[in-house]
């Protein structure tokens, strides 16, 4: 896995407070969701969403 350094402008009295652990897995879950939002995005680039929610939707409702 990779690392980087990120600098916050932030007090260091706040960030002595923070959980670093809980902010590392909060980037890490941001950074794969907007990873997969724009793989996502590419595959459906050309595709009309809305006929295609339509569509499962009317398959799916009971």
């Amino acid at each position: 896995m990779g690392k980087i350094a990120i600098e916050l402008n932030v007090p260091d009295e706040i960030l002595k407070t923070l959980d670093i652990n809980r902010l590392k897995r909060i980037i890490e879950r941001e950074i794969i969701i907007e990873h997969s939002v724009k793989k996502l995005h590419g595959r459906f680039r050309g595709v009309d969403l809305k006929r295609l929610l339509e569509e499962v939707e009317e398959e799916w409702t009971v």
